[in-house]
């Protein structure tokens, strides 16, 4: 079984180029270029080695949520503020 760290570009032949994202005990998780995010059982995935360096713009592929802001509503006017103005 081949020997792989988080980071290193590797070939698959379903998928192509991709970078290993994640090594979780018989798993691999591998983040492909064009396929996104797959998992592989270890003993099973059919992966090489590869000296290609990752398309420009790839480090941050993961989609981030946006922050809501809680929109704050205006304070209601009692009947007497009313009646003044």
């Amino acid at each position: 079984m081949k020997r792989f760290e988080v980071g290193a570009r590797v070939v698959e032949p379903t998928y192509g180029l991709g970078s290993i994202i994640a090594i979780e005990d018989a798993y691999l998780r591998v983040e492909f270029d064009e396929h996104g995010p797959k998992k592989f059982l270890a003993s099973l995935a059919r992966l090489e080695a590869s000296d290609e360096p990752p398309p420009p713009g790839s480090k941050s592929k993961t989609k981030r949520r946006r922050k809501t802001t809680k929109k704050t509503a205006a304070p209601k006017k009692t009947k007497a503020a009313k009646a003044a103005g």
